[in-house]
Parts: C-alpha cells; structure tokens; sequence
C-alpha cells in the first residue's frame, strides 16, 4: 500500500501546527507556503501519474484483447486440423485395408501363375508320341499346351495389374502418412502458439490488474494531497494573521535535540527484513520514479512494534484505506512515524521511553517506518543501529 504521502502531510500538518501555537516568524510562513506549492506540484504529478496509469491500462487492454484474438484463432486453426488429422487417419486406415487387400491378389495370382507355368513346363517335357501310334492323344496335349500359354498370359496380365494396384497403394499410404505428419506438425506448431498466447493473456491480465490497483491508490493519494493542501492553506492564513497580531514581537526558536545525538544508534522499531528501502525507485509498471521517504520491514503477523526513542505521541489513529498508524514527537525538532499496526496501544499526548510497545503488525506482517528532521525525510538506516533489525 502506498502511503508515503499520507506521512508527508500529516507530518507537515504538524510541523505547521506546532509553528500556530509557537508563533513562528515570517522566515517560517514562507518556508510552509514552500511547502504548500511542493504539494501542489505533487497533486499535478499524481495526476499526470494517473493519466499515465490510464493510459498504461488502456494499452494493456489492447494488448489483452489481440491476445484472444489470437488465441480463437488459434483454436479454430487446431479444430480444422483435428478434423483434417481424423480424415487422413482414415484415408490411412483405407489405404492399409486396401494395401492388405492388394497383396493377397498378388499373391494369389503369382501362385496360379506359377501353378500355369509348372503345368506348361512338365507337359512341354513328355516324351514325344508318334502320330502313328496316337494320333488323339498327341492332339489332347497340344491342346493342353496351348490353354495353359493362354492361361499364363492371362495370369500374367492379373500380375501385372495387381502389382499397379499395390504400388498405387504403398505409394498412396506414403503420401497420407506425409500429410499426417504434416498435419500434426501444423497442429502441434498451433498448440504452442495457444499455449503461449494464453500464457501471454495471463501476464498481461496481471498486469492490468496491478494498474487498476495502483491508480486506485493513486486517485486516493490525490485527493488526500488536495484534502491536505487545503487544510495546509488554511493553516498558513491563520500563521499570517498571527504574525500580524503579534506586532513583530520576537520568540525563541528551539533549542538543541538530545534526539539528533541518537544517530546511528537507534534500537530497530520492528524485527524483520527491509524490502524497501530509502530514495528512489523505479515502478516497474508504469517505469515513472517514485520517492520513498522511509523503509518497508517484512516480519512475522502479529509481531510487537517499538518506539525507537523517547518522545510523546503526536497521532495515533486510522487514515481511510492506509491502516493504523502512529507518530511520535521527539524534541518538537524530529518525528517518527509506524505505519501497518494491526492494533494501536498507545493514545495522543502520551509520553513514552524507548523502546515502548505501540501495538502489533497487521496479518500482513509489513511495517513501514519514518524519521524526519520537522518535514525533512531522513534515512531510517543511517539511524538505526542494523543489527537489531
């Protein structure tokens, strides 16, 4: 959850706050009016962001929808060929029938081919009879030879055509076992490019989901920064006319911070793991830079939160659609804020030593943490001492 700003305005708030009931001079009323226009500025950056997030989202819907584009066509293009791949693999089915078919007729006709041809053979062989001796049975043999010469020609011919029919047919399943292979390359090449198309369409769904959330955020973070500015604006006419009625009487401006000795030695507000750290960052969405004016500790639910110094509860509270947090003054010169508490312990205008319980962190176990010199961000890490993290 993005709440940076909200720390940013409320410290603000306070800061200006404690200048209305110190009567800080003109020096100081520019400073906030600084402030005042940076927040502003702020304001037309969010909205320039949620612009770009719009944008973004509009993209990404583009690319959604030529994503299922693609994928109907690709299941369409995959039924074609399972219908293409059942007939092939039908015609191959035939084509073996016919095949088995082919070869017992040439086999068939190969053996009373050679059946002819050894008739021919051994009646082409008898021993020679004189006409003299049987002129009927000389005939009959002619005879004999002269219909099994027909018959092996005619059974050479039905060879002949069975051995067409059979190469026909080998050649033909040939050709339909290629097309098979053809067909399941094409469907397999298809399947692929549904199966990445519909992977595609899920990334790019998560993405659109994770703008949808951050310009949600977003829109909150703008109207809290306008809410703000008024509120801030508001805040510096009553500085103004407080100046004025003062008649340019002088007031004492604070003294040094026992606070700003504690540098570097400051217990951890939270024992976990820091996976975000102080400055800049990239969105990895939308590419646009973003400040991170504290760190972000990932620990267990439910997990105690400390103050990492003495100091008096300025805010304890929730924040619409940012959770429960708490800030604690420290010498009226440093603030340190406890964001993500699933529970708050402690109440506005309590004093507290270090150390002290402020509530525990909420399911998600994420803790956020600031410390700022009045409105001035600092790193966190260069205060606390890292081994009690």
């Amino acid at each position: 959850m993005n709440i940076r700003w909200t720390f940013a305005a409320v410290i603000l708030l306070l800061a200006l706050y404690a200048q209305v009931a110190r009567g800080d001079d003109r020096r100081d009323i520019l400073d906030q009016k600084e402030e005042l226009d940076q927040m502003r500025r702020d304001v037309e950056q969010g909205r320039q962001l949620l612009d770009s997030l719009q944008s973004a989202e509009k993209a990404v819907q583009s690319r959604i929808s030529g994503h299922d584009q693609k994928i109907e066509s690709d299941r369409k293009v995959i039924r074609r060929l399972n219908r293409e791949l059942g007939q092939v693999q039908s015609d191959i089915t035939r084509a073996d029938s016919l095949l088995t078919e082919y070869q017992e007729l040439l086999d068939r006709n190969n053996r009373r081919y050679l059946g002819n041809i050894r008739c021919f053979y051994l009646i082409a062989h008898m021993p020679k009879i004189s006409l003299t001796e049987n002129p009927n049975r000389e005939l009959e043999l002619h005879r004999k030879v002269v219909y099994l010469s027909a018959l092996a020609n005619y059974e050479h011919a039905n060879i002949e055509e069975a051995s067409g029919l059979l190469g026909q047919s080998i050649a033909d399943l040939g050709d339909l076992t290629g097309m098979r292979k053809t067909i399941r390359g094409l469907k397999k090449d298809k399947e692929t490019s549904f199966a990445l198309g519909t992977s595609l369409k899920q990334k790019s769904q998560k993405d659109l989901d994770q703008i949808r959330r951050k310009s949600m955020t977003e829109a909150d973070h703008v109207i809290m920064l306008e809410t703000a500015a008024e509120e801030m604006a508001d805040i510096i006419a009553r500085l103004e006319e407080k100046r004025r009625r003062a008649s340019g009487s002088s007031h004492a401006t604070g003294g040094p911070s026992a606070f700003a000795g504690l540098q570097g030695h400051l217990p951890s507000p939270y024992h976990g793991t820091v996976i975000l750290g102080y400055g800049e960052h990239i969105d990895e969405i939308t590419r646009l830079k973003s400040f991170s004016p504290g760190i972000t500790i990932q620990g267990r639910s439910g997990r105690k939160v400390v103050t990492v110094a003495s100091g008096t509860v300025a805010f304890a509270g929730n924040l619409r659609g940012y959770g429960n947090f708490v800030i604690i003054n420290h010498d009226h010169q440093y603030y340190t804020t406890y964001a993500g508490l699933g529970e708050v312990v402690v109440s506005e205008g309590q004093y507290l030593q270090t150390r002290s319980d402020l509530g525990k962190s909420g399911e998600d176990g994420i803790v956020r943490f600031e410390l700022r010199r009045g409105s001035e961000p600092l790193d966190p890490v260069e205060w606390i001492n890292i081994e009690s993290l």
